[in-house]
């Protein structure tokens, strides 16, 4: 399928949908970085951090991979008389919160018994929200299907990132200096699910709480389709960040803030390919399901050429202006400009390259969870051999070497066991061209200069990269998707 492609179409107008509340949500997450730099500091802003991304390790078995399986799931009863598909909806949120309150609880113990005091008092207020998350997964997942992303852009991108920043720095000036994070973190959390449900209700004909009976067979056919997809949603989630969570044992509270915070900075690269999940991951389903080796290939080629040449941008503009940037962040903030950039780096690896994940997904999970085992492997043993003499720039480090392993077996993998070859000429441009513009930035002393002649050179050796090699920035090889209208307002 050529650019004109409906389904390519499609995940570039979700994607530009997504895009513009990601500007917006970057904007909160800098007045809340900001908020929790300088009003909280390093300690209680890693004691937050920790606690958080507990909580999302949480979150990964909580939503029983229902972000990913609940589509072929309202797939197979789309056109059956039988039960409404709000019906089905509601069997796989009564599911999900009764395994996600069970999760938090256990949570909840493990601080008790186990964690410094600032974070195992974060972590016993912050548990709960594991359902929250879990659940807001769900009912985005369920407006996707539905191919009404304005839902995901306005929860994610706009109620939830302001409402945690507001929270912050209401708390902290009623009082509550030491659990502010915590409460904007509950303020964010409920909101955005507040306005997913309400999405929900108005997509899914018969949202009818009075006629609602459970249905074993469809708890069981959730349960089924997360066994292994929840254990490799575990271990990615385990394995992308274990490295915090070896920074906050062997470093402690300060040290975890102040890593955590270029962890935060650097989201934005994970979040140019998230903006294209929404669509992408269906896509990429039907697509697999419906095309030969070849064709799937062509599509995760042109998927992954897109979105890094996308990404590419933020690194440069971290190269030029990552240093001031830590360090209007707060006091401290600025040692981890190098921790920075090999964040920056490894997000690029992981996401971009990592789109040909979605392939185990659908067709072998179990390989994708055995890369993610032999990754967090890597990456423990490479944190916990440079930690010690780097501190938090060893743990990035480790990081990035624990994704570069694996994007290097992902390409393997797919290549012996699917056939599905990702051509090497997608990617050498935007790479060659990053690679340049990088140089460039590190002779030219003012930031800002550095940041603008670093994008043009970018955007000059693309341009001449494109011309010569005759490649388009399209999506291709996608299949059809399902006759709908899609939904992309804000």
């Amino acid at each position: 399928m050529g650019e004109g492609g409906t389904a390519g179409r499609t995940i570039i107008r979700g994607a530009q949908a997504n895009a513009a509340g990601f500007l917006v949500r970057f904007a909160a997450r800098l007045i809340f970085l900001f908020v929790a730099g300088r009003l909280y500091g390093a300690g209680l802003f890693g004691a937050f951090v920790l606690a958080a991304a507990l909580v999302e390790l949480g979150v990964s078995l909580g939503s029983l991979s229902t972000k990913k399986t609940l589509f072929p799931l309202l797939e197979r009863h789309a056109d059956s008389p039988g039960r409404p598909l709000a019906h089905i909806l509601i069997d796989a949120a009564l599911l999900v919160t009764l395994v996600s309150l069970a999760l938090a609880g256990m949570l909840m113990l493990g601080a008790i018994l186990l964690a410094p005091p600032d974070t195992a008092a974060a972590l016993i207020m912050l548990a709960p929200m594991i359902a929250g998350q879990a659940l807001l997964d769900l009912f985005l997942a369920a407006a996707r299907w539905k191919q009404k992303v304005r839902y995901e852009v306005i929860s994610r991108s706009l109620i939830e990132p302001w409402f945690l920043a507001l929270g912050a720095i209401a708390a902290f000036y009623a009082g509550f200096t030491e659990h502010g994070l915590i409460a904007g973190y509950w303020c964010g959390t409920l909101a955005a699910l507040c306005y997913a449900v309400r999405g929900a209700a108005a997509n899914y004909p018969g949202f009818d709480l009075v006629r609602y009976r459970p249905s074993g067979a469809i708890f069981r056919a959730i349960g089924r389709a997360a066994s292994a997809n929840s254990a490799t949603d575990f271990l990615n989630a385990l394995y992308m960040r274990v490295d915090l969570y070896l920074v906050g044992f062997l470093l402690g509270e300060g040290p975890t803030g102040i890593y955590g915070m270029a962890r935060q900075v650097a989201t934005p690269i994970r979040q140019v390919r998230q903006s294209f999940d929404g669509l992408l991951v269906p896509a990429v389903s039907r697509t697999i399901a419906l095309s030969n080796a070849g064709g799937t290939a062509e599509a995760l080629a042109s998927a992954t050429r897109l979105i890094l040449v996308i990404q590419l941008p933020l690194l440069i503009a971290m190269v030029a202006i990552g240093a001031p940037l830590m360090a209007f962040l707060g006091d401290g903030f600025e040692a981890a400009y190098w921790v920075l950039l090999i964040l920056a780096a490894a997000e690029i690896l992981q996401s971009a390259l990592g789109v040909g994940d979605l392939v185990f997904v659908y067709r072998r999970p179990r390989i994708g969870l055995y890369l993610t085992l032999i990754g967090i492997g890597a990456g423990v043993a490479a944190s916990l051999m440079l930690i010690p003499g780097f501190g938090i720039t060893g743990a990035a480090a480790g990081l990035f070497a624990a994704y570069a392993l694996r994007s290097v077996l992902r390409i393997l993998v797919l290549h012996r066991t699917f056939a599905i070859s990702l051509p090497s000429a997608h990617l050498a441009g935007p790479l060659i061209a990053a690679g340049a513009a990088a140089a460039l930035i590190l002779v030219i002393p003012s930031a800002l200069f550095a940041l603008a002649a670093g994008l043009a050179a970018y955007a000059l050796l693309l341009w001449i990269w494109l011309r010569a090699s005759g490649q388009r920035l399209a999506l291709t090889g996608f299949a059809a998707e399902r006759p709908a209208q899609a939904d992309f307002q804000a």
